[in-house]
């Protein structure tokens, strides 16, 4: 395990090169994991080792309050999660552009980043991202509200406690602990919504990864037409969890667009029938924004 300090926060990173070490033009490949019920494991062992096995230089981490990084009490704005991305790539020595891949909130992230930073980036590969020209505020503190009322609901203990086992059990946890020890919930409900004009003259390629059947698939179609470079990838019978759900075929798909996008397209071969079962809420934490109780987005909000 490595520990960095950046922008005065320890974070949890790990590098995962080539054997032998990586090309000095190798893609530098940035995982940015998705809020409260996701951590680095998720591209760790999904895409990380894979990508580096194909040539790229990878790095995961903890965003701060997750995984094994630092839960400071404050500082879970996305503007202080920008500032942290930034720390640790002047502290790993990062000098030259960075291919950023987000999933969920870790992909609105990246999205940010490269308006904030476009210098500094090579390509975005948005998976599911949360994207709202207004209102971004207020749909992170409905997915936190749905993750209180999971975290509550005996289906979900019951979950846990008959199969999910000790990682999940662990999760839990650590979620609870986050909202209910930081300013996370107020500090997404501040998540600024995105300016047209700034995602029009965003200067850099975006892959963008939607399931056909995620509960925000309607902002795939907005992105696109506003961002002009801007190639839109929605897969059929998949839903939010994509990254878990079709981690082959991103695989692939990030082998072309990192390492070999003067090839053709790959093309994607859905699956004949959903077997999705594993409950939404215990991966990439952004939940079906109708479902949110009322009583604790306004519990959130105040």
């Amino acid at each position: 395990m490595t520990e960095v300090i950046a922008n005065d926060v320890r974070l949890h990173v790990q590098r995962l090169t080539p054997k032998g070490g990586a090309a000095t033009d190798a893609p530098v490949v940035v995982m940015v994991h998705g809020m409260v019920m996701d951590n680095m494991s998720s591209f760790y062992f999904a895409l990380g080792t894979w990508l580096a096995d194909a040539g790229c230089d990878v790095i995961c981490y903890d965003l701060r309050g997750h995984g094994r990084s630092e839960r400071t009490a404050a500082g879970y704005q996305l503007a202080d999660s920008l500032a942290d991305l930034t720390g640790l790539l002047d502290v790993l020595g990062v000098d030259r552009p960075v291919h950023v891949v987000g999933n969920s909130y870790g992909a609105t992230m990246a999205l940010a980043y490269g308006l904030e930073s476009s210098d500094r980036v090579a390509s975005l590969t948005l998976i599911e991202p949360p994207f709202l020209i207004e209102g971004l505020g207020e749909e992170m503190a409905r997915s936190l509200s749905e993750i209180l009322v999971a975290m509550s609901d005996e289906e979900v203990a019951g979950w846990i406690e008959d199969g999910a086992g000790r990682v999940a059990g662990r999760a839990l946890r650590s979620a609870r602990r986050l909202i209910g020890e930081t300013t996370i919930a107020t500090d997404m409900l501040a998540t600024p919504p995105f300016s047209r004009d700034a995602l029009a003259a965003l200067p850099v390629p975006v892959l963008a990864v939607y399931g056909e059947n995620s509960d925000i698939i309607g902002q795939a179609e907005g992105l696109a037409a506003l961002v002009p470079d801007c190639t839109l990838v929605i897969l059929a019978h998949h839903t939010h969890m994509v990254l878990r759900e079709a981690t082959a075929f991103l695989r692939v798909l990030l082998g072309w667009w990192l390492l070999d996008r003067d090839a053709p397209q790959p093309e994607f071969h859905p699956p004949t029938e959903r077997r999705f079962e594993t409950p939404e809420w215990v991966t990439q934490m952004v939940p079906p924004p109708n479902l949110a109780r009322p009583e604790i987005a306004q519990k959130l909000s105040t």
